[in-house]
This record gives structure tokens, C-alpha cells and sequence, in this order.
């Protein structure tokens, strides 16, 4: 309406200029006399009223606000309560409206604990400590009907904000809530005989930092929920202790700059809210931290005022680590002084573990984002040198996790250790795996095989995450734009920056950003376009040769691919792998053999997803992996709702080596370590050699893929009792390629004695 009157004042001006006839001077200028003033004044005067009228409830809404907070005095009172009457009085009516913007979180907080109860039998009974107006039950109902309730306890202290939830849940008709206007460290709960281990959900939204002696509070809601299941979620504003945590319960965007820990924590103080590190801290040393996310609110001055928050989910702190089973596994936080369970939740109806590691190590804390968003090995290789059999027990980098999933669409009663040092790569297979459990195929395909969903933020909070780790749920929660379709303005951005889906996320998202900027930059990228739409192979060859093939393999293209750095940064091939590479001939020949088997071999339309990819930037339902068709869809959702007789997926944040150093002599049966060995040192290649020499059962065998066509390392397996042979070896000016992605020289399999 507002911007109607702003368009409408020059209009109807120029109407009364018209209407009235103006004059003009010798200069050709309008000039309009003392009548034609007075009704331009007039109707100036009456559009400002009519706006002033139409807005004279937000003006309403902002003075008392302003007054209650700023300007009226409070006066010495003797007690909290009455403070709190005192101060929320005058602007209880107006409290939910003027604090919208302010609360960052609650929604989140609230849809996390909706999802967790979903999981929840028998006769809930739900206390929201520091309820005020009522809100919070309110919203709740969008997420997890109230009605599920047996009872809903709302306690506060002030009793202006209790009048106000009254007349809320009056006038919702809701006859199983009882408004408690009580202290949080005496409280009594009608109805409830016993308090002790009654209760299933209690929530603190922006309340632990108002409450002055929060020892007893805290102490008392962990007697009060039951043991095994209780869920305690708050939302609050915090700031961060001066130095990092090490353990990965909260660690991503926690710390908080030197100005914000001192302007804050002295600006609420005037308010009585205190943000105090300990206050978080405390409640994470009694209670197991389930899920966690630190934001930032920005809506004074977007990107310059930046007040902390974090919504968090706990549980009644336990000895023993559900994850792996073993007691007294809990991790001491020796910066913020808690217990966090390793990675928080359950391995309850889950086919995977994800095993606890520490994000502040340097060589996690280097990762701020995956390398591969897609894997780059073909499977169908790999499966056929496997033969996996029920009991085989396998090693593998994560990547992205596509093949470990088809390896287990494949055969589902094995055991698949995924291991990788980029915590990234096994938080984009740990989302892929609660999809399979929570969503269904449509979603899930729009997901993974379009690269992209409506409200990814809200299926995330609902829906994936009870079955996500800590960690994988803050990194997916701060990163919703990978999934987000293009249209507020932040989406919009990355969509310029050419992000505009999972596809174009991470270090392979910027290489094929930077293929497709290669295609137009060479006039080609239409026709690379159609090879996704050929209709039979010699239609696809015949358009790489007429249109494609000579620019491909023209100076520019090889120029970009025989520089090392550019080889480094887009496309992920070190130094160590790419003199391999070109000490066995030039790039223009590497090239050429890569992709014109490629081309003439494997259909791009119908079967070789990888390039497919490439070029459209997400998959078909004609050209895919397995994990993403339908058939391969069911069978992997059957995994992932097991934890016993079928396939278990264990996600390990470490090196190899490191893995391999954990496991018993004779464990492993088989290991795929795609072409990482490319990178190593003689001693780097010694020492995991060895490991593996150990570990794999007599019989058991490594698969792995090199930029050389005979790879230095053959002779460390040889000496550590492996004998080695090749599965396929490319060479030159062959058209025949190893697999549908043709990029590696060989593919070898070295077999234990």
C-alpha cells in the first residue's frame, strides 16, 4: 500500500496540473498559479494522512516499544518477577510482533524437537521454561500437532506475557495446556505427581539468558526429563569463549570476534540478559549435545551488525556411547569444560555410524567444503573385479559417496568403512544416506539427481535431520544454498556467480563452472550441449568430430590442462599426480586418448552419466547412478532403515593409515583406494602399504587406479607380499577405453599371499 501512494502522488498531481490549465513563462516552464498550489497542498496534505492512518498500527506497534525499552523508567524493585512485570507490562500485546525479527532460531528449534518426537511413542508431556506469550506452543503446532500432547506446560515468571498465552490457547480451543506462572527453580506441574524422569521435551527460547541463577535451573530440567529419551532444545543468544573448541559439538561459526564478545555481552547486561560464556558451557557439561547450530542475526544493518546465536538439542548426559557401543566414550571439551558425546544421537534404526573425530585438527580444519561433489571412478569396473559376497567387510574413500552406495545396492550384507580426511565428503554422503531413510523417491531424485529442492531449510529441520550427526547437520544448515532454488537475493548471487545447484557447489562445482565457461569461450558449448541428446553413437561421434574435437584438442585446451596449478585448484590433481601423467607422454595425447574412446564408446544419452554431468550439470532419469533409479532407490532404502543383517555404512573423518591402524590383523577383505597413492612419497607409500599388508585378510585384495600406465608404487606391494597385476592398462591411440570415464592411464588389483 505504501508503495501505491508513492506512485500515485506524482500522477494525481499531474492530473490537477492538467485539469486546471497551466500557464507557462517565456522560458517554456510550468508554471501553476496560487489556486493550483493550494490543491496540489491539499491533496499532498490528505495522501500523507491516509498513509499515516494506514500505518498507524506499525507506528503504535514501534512507539511502545521504543518507550517500554528505552525510555521508561523501572525504578528499584526488590525481585526478578517484578522487574519482569514491570518491564514487559506495557508492551505485552505488542511483544510477539516486535520480537519476530529479534529471535532468530525458535523455528529452527522447534522444528528440530518436532522431528525428534516424531520418533516418540505413548503419552508426551512438553514444559516450555520461559514461555511468555505462548508463541512457541503456537508454532509448534505447524510441526507436531499439539493434540499429540497428553499435557503442555508453559512456565514463566512474568505475569503480563502468562495473561497473554491464556487468551492464546483460549481462543485456540486447546484444553491440554496449562499455564504455570512460577520461578523455573521451583516450579510445580499440575497434574504430574511425580516431576523427577516425567517429562519428554522441555524447551528455553531466549530464556537461559535471562534467568539470574541458572545452576539450579539447569540442574533441575536434567532431573526432571526422562533419562533415556528427553530432548531439551534452546535457542538463545551466546558468545564464545576467546578460545576454539576442539570437539565438533557447535565449532562451526562459534567463535566470535574479539568487539562482539565485549559490545554484547555489556549491551544486553542493560536489559538483564546475560550471555556469559558459562551459561551454554554449563548446559553442555550436563547434558549430551545432540544437535547444534551457531547463526548469526543481521536485521539492523545486514552484514555489519551480527548478534550471535545458536539453537541446540541435548540429552540427559549418558556413559555410553550409543554410536559405537563402547562405555565412557565421551569426549572431554577441555576449552568450554563439557562432555560431548561423540557425535550425539542414536544408531537406532540407522544401516550407518559415523564415527566421532575432532574438527580443529589441522587436517580437517584445512576443508571448509567438499572437493568432489560427485564421485569420478566408475563402479561398474570396480563390481566386477570385486565379486562382493555377503560377510565381505570393505575400505574405500568416501568421495562423494556414490560408489559406496552402488557397492551396497550391489550386495547388502557387507560392511563398508568410508574413510576420508575432508569431513565434507562424508557429510555430503551422511546427507545421502538420511534422504534414502527419511525422504521418498521424488524428493529424493530432486535432490540428488536435479541437484536441487524447494525449501531444502525446512526438509532438513523436519525430516533429515534426527538422522544426521552434529556435525553434518551445521554444515548442511549453513550451507541450504546448495539445495535452494534461485530467488531471494542471496540465492540470486550464487546464481550469478554460476552456483546453481548441489552440481556447482565445492572445487568440482568451480572446474565445471570453468568447463562450461571453456565451452563458450571456444564457441562449442551448444554442441557440447547436444551430445547429451544424441540419438545412437554414431550421431554423438559424428557431432564431436564436426564441431567439438578440434577445438577440444586446439592450443587453449591443452594449454589449460598442462599447467599444474590450474590442474591443482579446479580439478584436484597434485603436483605428484600430474608429472605421472605427462612422464609418459605429452597432454594433447593424454586428451585425446581420455575422450575420444569416451565419445565413440559410451552413449552419453543413455549410459555414461559422468559426462553427462559434465555437460547438463545433473543427471536424467535415463542417464544416472544407481544409488539415484528407482530400483536402486528401494534397495538402498532398506539399508538404511537397518542396522543388523543387512549392510552398515561407517563414515571415518581420518587418513587411511590411521584407519588401517585401528583395525585388527585379517579385518578387512577388500579395499578400493581409487588413485590416491598417485600423491604419495616412497615412505608415505611403505607405510600404508604395510598397514594394508596386516589388516587385509589372506586372499583379500586392493583395487586402485593410476595417472601412469606403471605406476612407481607396483614394487612397495610387491615387497610387503602382495603380487600385482593389471586389470587394464590404456594405451596410445587406442579407442577402446577402461571405463566410461577413461581418465585414468591403468586400473590394477594386488592380491595378499
Amino acid at each position: 500500500m505504501t508503495a501505491l501512494f508513492f506512485m500515485l502522488v506524482p500522477t494525481v498531481t499531474m492530473s490537477l496540473v492538467s485539469a486546471h490549465g497551466p500557464e507557462s513563462d517565456f522560458t517554456g516552464r510550468v508554471v501553476i498559479d496560487t489556486g493550483h498550489k493550494v490543491l496540489l497542498y491539499q491533496f499532498v496534505c490528505i495522501t500523507i494522512a491516509i498513509f499515516a492512518c494506514l500505518n498507524l498500527r506499525k507506528l503504535g506497534v514501534a512507539a511502545t516499544f521504543a518507550y517500554n525499552c528505552f525510555f521508561k523508567r523501572l525504578g528499584k524493585l526488590d525481585s526478578q518477577q517484578k522487574r519482569l512485570n514491570a518491564f514487559y507490562g506495557g508492551q505485552a500485546s505488542v511483544y510477539d510482533t516486535t520480537r519476530s525479527k529479534l529471535l532468530r532460531g525458535r523455528k529452527t528449534m522447534l522444528r528440530l524437537c518436532g522431528a525428534e518426537l516424531q520418533r516418540m511413542n505413548g503419552d508426551l508431556v512438553w514444559v516450555d521454561v520461559g514461555g511468555g506469550t505462548g508463541w512457541n506452543i503456537e508454532k509448534m503446532d505447524e510441526y507436531f500437532g499439539i493434540h499429540n500432547f497428553k499435557r503442555v506446560y508453559l512456565v514463566d515468571l512474568c505475569e503480563p506475557l502468562c495473561r497473554v498465552a491464556e487468551q492464546r490457547f483460549k481462543a485456540r480451543g486447546w484444553t491440554n495446556i496449562e499455564v504455570v506462572c512460577q520461578d523455573a527453580k521451583s516450579f510445580n506441574l499440575p497434574g504430574l505427581d511425580s516431576l523427577e524422569g516425567t517429562v519428554d521435551l522441555i524447551t528455553m527460547s531466549y530464556s537461559l539468558s535471562m534467568i539470574e541463577e541458572f545452576y539450579p535451573v539447569v540442574d533441575r530440567l536434567c532431573k526432571i526429563l526422562k533419562p533415556q529419551s528427553g530432548i531439551l532444545g534452546v535457542a538463545d543468544f551466546y558468545i564464545s569463549d576467546t578460545n576454539t573448541r576442539s570437539s565438533s559439538a557447535g565449532i562451526l561459526s562459534y567463535q566470535c570476534s574479539w568487539f562482539m564478545r565485549i559490545f554484547w555481552q555489556h549491551w544486553f547486561e542493560f536489559d538483564h540478559v546475560f550471555l556469559h560464556p558459562c551459561r551454554r558451557n554449563y548446559l553442555e557439561h550436563r547434558f549430551d549435545t545432540h544437535k547444534v547450530f551457531n547463526g548469526r542475526n543481521h536485521f539492523v544493518l545486514p552484514y555489519l551488525v551480527q548478534i550471535p546465536f545458536y539453537v541446540w538439542l541435548g540429552k540427559p548426559a549418558s556413559s555410553v556411547n550409543l554410536i559405537s557401543g563402547e562405555q565412557n566414550a565421551h569426549t572431554y571439551n577441555s576449552i568450554n569444560h563439557s562432555l560431548v558425546r561423540a557425535e550425539g544421537g542414536t544408531n537406532s534404526g540407522k544401516g550407518w555410524q559415523r564415527l566421532p573425530y575432532q574438527p580443529s585438527k589441522p587436517e580437517h580444519a584445512q576443508f571448509s567444503t567438499y572437493i568432489y561433489g560427485f564421485t569420478w571412478e566408475d563402479p561398474r569396473c570396480d563390481l566386477q573385479v570385486l565379486d562382493l559376497k555377503a560377510g565381505d567387510n570393505l575400505l574405500l574413500i568416501t568421495s562423494a559417496g556414490d560408489n559406496a552406495l552402488a557397492y551396497a545396492a550391489h550386495q547388502d550384507q557387507i560392511i563398508l568403512n568410508c574413510v576420508d580426511m575432508n569431513p565434507c565428503q562424508n557429510h555430503l554422503l551422511e546427507l545421502k544416506l538420511a534422504s534414502l531413510r527419511a525422504l521418498d523417491y521424488s524428493q529424493f531424485w530432486q535432490m540428488f539427481g536435479k541437484g536441487w529442492i524447494e525449501d531444502f531449510d525446512s526438509i532438513l529441520d523436519t525430516k533429515l535431520s534426527p538422522w544426521l550427526s552434529s556435525s553434518a547437520y551445521q554444515y548442511w544448515k549453513t550451507n541450504v544454498s546448495a539445495f535452494a532454488v534461485p530467488r531471494d537475493k542471496s540465492i540470486l548471487l550464487a546464481k550469478l556467480l554460476g552456483r546453481t545447484n548441489l552440481y556447482t557447489t565445492g572445487y568440482s562445482g568451480l572446474a565445471l563452472q570453468c568447463l562450461k565457461g571453456m565451452l563458450r569461450l571456444m564457441g562449442v558449448y551448444k554442441a557440447a550441449q547436444s551430445l547429451t541428446r544424441s540419438k545412437s553413437l554414431d550421431e554423438q561421434m559424428d557431432t564431436w568430430r564436426r564441431n567439438i574435437s578440434g577445438w577440444i584438442h586446439g592450443t587453449l585446451a591443452t594449454w589449460f590442462l598442462d599447467n599444474p596449478v590450474i590442474m591443482w585448484q579446479l580439478l584436484g590433481v597434485p603436483v605428484s599426480q600430474w608429472t605421472m601423467l605427462r612422464s609418459e607422454g605429452s597432454m594433447s595425447q593424454y586428451v585425446r586418448d581420455t575422450l575420444e574412446p569416451v565419445v565413440a564408446e559410451t552413449s552419453f544419452t543413455e549410459d555414461n552419466y559422468f559426462y553427462y554431468l559434465l555437460l547438463a550439470l545433473e543427471y536424467s532419469p535415463t542417464c544416472c547412478p544407481d544409488y539415484l533409479t528407482k530400483s536402486g532407490f528401494d534397495q538402498l532404502k532398506h539399508i538404511s532403515a537397518s542396522s543388523n543383517d543387512r549392510c552398515t555404512f561407517k563414515l571415518h573423518t581420518s587418513t587411511i593409515l590411521n584407519v588401517l591402524r585401528g583395525m585388527q590383523e585379517g579385518e578387512l577383505t577388500k579395499a578400493v583406494i581409487m588413485d590416491h597413492m598417485d600423491w604419495f612419497s616412497l615412505d608415505d607409500a611403505q607405510e600404508e602399504v604395510g598397514a594394508l599388508a596386516r589388516v587385509l585378510a589372506k586372499g583379500g585384495f586392493v583395487l586402485w587406479r593410476s595417472a601412469a600406465r606403471v605406476p612407481w608404487y607396483i614394487e612397495v606391494f610387491t615387497r610387503n607380499g602382495f603380487s600385482v597385476e593389471p586389470i587394464s592398462v590404456r594405451q596410445p591411440n587406442t579407442m577402446k577405453p577402461l571405463d566410461r570415464v577413461n581418465m585414468y592411464a591403468s586400473f590394477y588389483k594386488a592380491t595378499k599371499f
